[in-house]
């Protein structure tokens, strides 16, 4: 009986969840000529002293991706689901639960809210600072979208980090030109 009851409730009654992994690889501790140290070598070269004294930034991967930022940006993302259909956008697929929410009084930043803090409660993020390899799960009822929805963070993952790299490089660049003006000037 007991397990005819188990097999009736794990069949019927219980959703699949699928989990998604993946690793990432620290860039934190990478050394090489990097477009940084360019900056820095010019800036030096005007008695300028960037202070360099780490070979490459260090990220706070956990930090990133468990941001509101990140899980902001991936709820524009367009994903296939088999329970609702190709091409829906991750907002629309982590609320589609909130149907019985009247719409039109349902704030959107409430339901913005709530679709974030869905996708923070679905990954798991773990680092190992001695190998420098993070692991990265997701958590969600289809495999096919466990598996496009980490392959999506990380893209966003990428391009977070790229963003930051390219606005610290254009700050250092107009800090340079400055000093290069005013030392025309004197």
């Amino acid at each position: 009986i007991i397990c005819s009851i188990s097999i009736i409730h794990v069949s019927f009654y219980t959703t699949s969840i699928f989990e998604s992994n993946a690793k990432i690889m620290s860039s934190s501790g990478t050394s090489g000529v990097g477009i940084s140290q360019a900056v820095g070598g010019l800036a030096a070269q005007f008695g300028i002293n960037l202070s360099n004294s780490q070979n490459g930034p260090q990220w706070v991967y956990s930090d990133i991706i468990n941001s509101r930022t990140l899980a902001k940006a991936l709820l524009k993302r367009k994903f296939d689901t088999e329970l609702l259909g190709k091409d829906k956008s991750l907002f629309q697929i982590l609320t589609s639960d909130n149907i019985n929410i009247d719409i039109k009084n349902a704030k959107l930043s409430e339901l913005e809210t709530k679709a974030i803090d869905n996708i923070l409660d679905m990954i798991n993020f773990k680092e190992n600072l001695n190998t420098g390899v993070h692991s990265l799960s997701i958590k969600a009822t289809e495999p096919v979208f466990a598996s496009h929805l980490v392959s999506a963070l990380i893209e966003e993952l990428d391009n977070h980090l790229k963003e930051f790299n390219s606005s610290k490089i254009n700050k250092a660049r107009e800090f340079i030109e400055e000093r290069l003006y005013d030392t025309k000037i004197e």
